[in-house]
């Protein structure tokens, strides 16, 4: 069976690290022959050079409309028989809707919808529609579909997986310090803001070890979270890293920080940090809580509530034993959310299909 997966992404995220966990899962399979399309020099198609079994098509580039790709397409569905097609980004579920209206008698489409926030009007919102099956990495995502419109018949649920073999485990400096990291854009989803806020409660707290926070991203907000820290005198704690492998840094984190304030979806960065062997604080959000336990797997704060952080941050600073109970189970958790699991669940779906 041929799947083509599309992204458009000319980045290398949580997004195109699943296509590249699905793509390498189908490979490995039998039955199945994966095809990842997108832009020419996107790092996705790099990092898929690697992959044995896997065929690579470069497209033009990353606009949906552009004919170019269409035709590149054409050619695989029409000569080659590929009939399932697999987009992994908004822009890619534009093309795939656009082949399906096209060649509805030659394909099936699917769509993976990885943010939480309802579809939209026009366009934007009737693409996915055209879909024969949308997959939501979060339940809260399915319903969130189902609630804008889209027939519950042709919405799954497969949660985005982790391959923890990628990952090092936590390294130990023996200095005292405690460092607080955070990975994710910086976008008005992932709530720095609300960490720096709790940064500023931290410095009256009594009774912790030095502490500091190193925050991993880069995007539009960088620059106006760097000002918040200093008008809150908290920029000497804070070391701002720009985009960075996460894989590279994390082991050097003593806790993680997920207080993303919206449209989150399947967190990587929380399954990350358990592959790592870190205690995850993160906020309430729906698709958060399908992840992390309050006390079990993580530490839980209303989302929002910098005060509330400060306070899980506090507490696992000082209490060693939840500290450890929290990474214990993290890791057993992270087992949950494999790739492989997340990929056998997408196979289970193309056969249905």
């Amino acid at each position: 069976m041929h799947i083509l997966l599309l992204d458009l992404g000319r980045e290398m995220r949580g997004g195109q690290w699943q296509v590249y966990y699905l793509a390498r899962a189908l490979a490995a399979a039998g039955g199945f022959s994966p095809i990842i399309a997108a832009p020419a020099k996107a790092p996705l198609l790099r990092h898929a050079e690697e992959l044995e079994g896997v065929r690579l098509l470069p497209l033009s580039g990353n606009r949906e409309w552009d004919p170019r790709n269409l035709h590149a397409i054409r050619g695989l569905v029409h000569k080659e028989g590929v009939r399932i097609l697999h987009s992994h980004c908004a822009k890619s579920a534009a093309l795939a809707a656009m082949c399906k209206k096209l060649w509805s008698d030659r394909v099936v489409v699917v769509h993976s919808r990885r943010v939480s926030y309802p579809l939209k009007n026009g366009w934007r919102g009737s693409k996915y529609l055209r879909a024969d099956a949308v997959v939501g990495v979060s339940q809260e995502i399915s319903d969130v579909l189902i609630a804008s419109g889209m027939p519950a018949e042709k919405v799954h649920t497969i949660h985005s997986g982790i391959d923890c073999c990628r990952y090092t485990s936590r390294r130990s400096r023996g200095d005292g310090r405690v460092v607080i990291g955070m990975v994710g854009a910086f976008t008005g989803q992932k709530g720095h803001e609300v960490l720096v806020r709790a940064m500023a409660e931290m410095q009256s707290m009594s009774g912790l070890p030095p502490w500091e926070v190193r925050m991993i991203g880069s995007g539009e907000l960088f620059n106006s979270v760097a000002a918040l820290a200093g008008e809150l005198g908290v920029d000497s704690r804070l070391a701002m890293l720009g985009w960075q492998d996460s894989r590279e840094f994390l082991p050097d984190f003593d806790l993680l920080a997920v207080p993303s304030v919206d449209g989150e979806g399947s967190s990587g960065t929380v399954k990350e940090g358990w592959c790592v062997g870190l205690p995850v604080v993160c906020s309430d959000l729906p698709s958060n809580l399908e992840l992390v336990r309050d006390n079990e797997n993580g530490l839980v704060f209303p989302n929002r509530d910098h005060g509330a952080l400060a306070k899980c941050l506090h507490k696992l600073m000082t209490d060693h034993v939840l500290a450890d109970k929290l990474v214990r189970n993290g890791q057993e958790s992270a087992a949950e959310f494999s790739d492989r699991r997340m990929a056998e669940a997408y196979m289970a779906l193309y056969r249905q299909l």
